[in-house]
């Protein structure tokens, strides 16, 4: 994994931990695995993520738990039917709130997947009206995998600030429609198999090298341009992206298991937008279902005047 945005200026040292705990509430954040955010660095940042489960066949994995991107993408690219997720069930989210309310003062705010991708968003609200004296709040974000990257950055800047948990969630639903995420897909292999488009489409799309570039903006999921070529996708992505990216805010990058496209791309958004920092996830269950191995993509923030798909899209 490679990481060059640093985000050690965010976390506090133990003893500001201590001094935040005695004169603030403590919000604990959570997360649902789909966020594809690796477990280790979930740790490092005080965050819970808790796994949806997947399915290959009559096999059951905990995402992200069981099931690692490496091992997923091995066992899609043998598998005859796609795989299927459950949402996280509202008695588990019963189990991660009671665990995570270890004093009268905790607060919670979690951060899901968007509701037109999974019901766990569903699951949170109905596990939240079991504790109807604590303070939960709990948000759809409108994206969903490394989308939820910018939004986790700011959550927890604002936690080890000492916000609490009304302040934070007010910030995430302020900003979380500005969040774009786009990914250019290798093959439309994995989208025909879904029932997203027909095989006819899938064999043509292939010959032409057609990539489809999928875009999930403000909870809308659409695909927004086919073109051919890697290149072409990598020249769409960069160019959007310098029109409308909020700078402040470093992006997230993902891919699916290919470190050379990575790289290619990684350049290209270099080369147009100047970025220098950058965070970098493999893509999970939920996307990577659908984009199967060798997709890379990237989100980040909207400038504020940047109207979503702005005159250059």
């Amino acid at each position: 994994m490679m990481f060059t945005f640093s985000i050690q200026n965010h976390m506090i040292s133990r003893a500001s931990a201590r001094k935040v705990e005695r004169c603030y509430p403590m919000v604990k954040i959570i997360v649902d695995s789909t966020s594809d955010i690796p477990r280790e660095e979930a740790e490092r940042l005080g965050i819970i993520v808790v796994p949806l489960t997947v399915r290959f066949g009559e096999e059951e994995f905990r995402d992200g738990v069981d099931l690692l991107p490496p091992e997923f993408f091995a066992r899609l690219a043998l598998c005859r039917d796609l795989p299927t997720t459950s949402q996280v069930s509202s008695g588990v989210f019963m189990d991660t709130f009671r665990d995570a309310l270890t004093d009268k003062d905790d607060e919670i705010v979690g951060l899901f997947l968007t509701h037109r991708l999974s019901g766990t968003y569903q699951s949170a609200c109905i596990a939240r009206n079991s504790f109807p004296r604590r303070k939960i709040y709990v948000i759809d974000s409108g994206t969903g995998s490394y989308g939820l990257w910018p939004l986790v950055q700011e959550a927890v800047r604002m936690r080890d600030e000492g916000r609490s948990g009304a302040e934070i969630a007010a910030r995430i639903d302020e900003i979380k429609g500005r969040v774009m995420l786009r990914i250019a897909l290798e093959t439309l292999k994995f989208v025909q198999k879904g029932g997203r488009i027909p095989m006819t489409a899938a064999v043509v799309g292939s010959l032409l090298h057609v990539k489809p570039i999928l875009r999930i903006q403000d909870g809308k999921i659409e695909i927004e341009k086919k073109v051919r070529g890697n290149q072409a996708a990598y020249d769409f992505m960069a160019k959007a992206m310098d029109a409308e990216w909020d700078r402040s805010c470093p992006p997230s990058l993902a891919s699916a298991q290919c470190p050379d496209l990575l790289a290619a791309f990684v350049r290209r958004l270099r080369s147009e937008t100047g970025m220098e920092e950058y965070d970098h996830h493999e893509l999970g269950t939920v996307i990577g279902t659908y984009s199967g191995p060798g997709a890379v993509g990237v989100a980040y923030l909207l400038r504020e005047d940047a109207a979503p798909g702005s005159e250059m899209l």
